[in-house]
């Protein structure tokens, strides 16, 4: 089966990558997502995933499976160049598929933010895990088959999960699997990449425009750091897309069941149907 990538056109035009963030989600991604819109860059993130819709998630998809289930060919720099031609900043991506994006970009500078591994397995379990739980338990289950993006981002998050967990979900299995898998994350992009390509910064000793804006050589803006990295905040981002998705599911579930309902309940008053 093709995958969806492989029928967009070439690009005109690739913006070089002036930086390419390693980070895992839930350490600090959004915020910086944010915080370099507002000094002019085009960073790729999952916000980015959201707004585009089904076909932007399928190509997320299709890379996740490649490079970590090992479904088909792992995505190299055509591919990339494709998915992220208009952006000059790659943003969380790469934790999904960290060893295609360094064989595409052996060049790149690169950033790592990194938290207390217990922190982190708290802050994925309280957002991305439990919206993956819900769109994978009934009756949201049953909803999102009736929408390509629900479907697609359920599809995401369970495939997430139940790798970096080793399977075992949001169980205290499944929770101490997220942690050691975290920390062989950290080390292995340590192991991986060069040291004078690589900044890492630790959430908790601070990170803002102080360690962001010397690494890309850009005057240190006198505004505030635009998020604080709370479950609160993932919910605005996720939920309304996700509840409209899933909105979708049902009006479709409904619009199926109900004609096919009507059908039965003539054919049974019509005396069709021997009981």
């Amino acid at each position: 089966m093709p995958r969806y990538i492989d029928t967009l056109p070439t690009p005109a035009h690739v913006e070089p990558k002036k930086l390419i963030v390693l980070s895992a989600p839930r350490s600090g991604t959004h915020g910086l997502y944010l915080a370099l819109k507002q000094i002019g860059f085009k960073p790729y993130h999952m916000v980015e995933v959201l707004n585009a819709g089904v076909n932007s998630v399928q190509i997320m998809n299709d890379g996740l499976e490649a490079e970590l289930y090992h479904k088909s060919r792992p995505y190299g720099r055509p591919e990339f160049d494709k998915w992220f031609a208009d952006y000059d900043i790659i943003i969380e991506m790469p934790f999904f598929m960290i060893r295609s994006v360094l064989k595409a970009y052996p060049d790149a500078k690169f950033l790592l933010t990194e938290r207390d591994p217990d922190k982190w397995v708290k802050s994925f379990c309280n957002t991305i895990g439990r919206t993956s739980v819900a769109m994978n338990s009934f009756p949201t289950s049953l909803f999102k088959q009736l929408d390509g993006f629900a479907s697609g981002m359920a599809h995401f998050g369970k495939r997430t999960l139940d790798y970096f967990s080793n399977g075992y979900g949001m169980s205290e299995e499944g929770r101490r699997h997220l942690a050691e898998n975290y920390r062989d994350y950290i080390a292995t992009v340590k192991q991986l990449v060069p040291p004078e390509q690589l900044k890492v910064c630790k959430l908790e000793d601070g990170f803002g425009w102080k360690e962001v804006c010397p690494y890309l050589g850009v005057p240190v803006p006198n505004i505030p750091w635009p998020s604080l990295n709370t479950p609160e905040e993932f919910e605005q981002i996720a939920g309304p897309k996700m509840k409209k998705s899933v909105t979708r599911g049902m009006i479709g579930l409904t619009s199926i069941v109900v004609p096919v309902l009507a059908v039965a309940g003539w054919y049974l008053r019509k005396g069709g149907l021997a009981l």
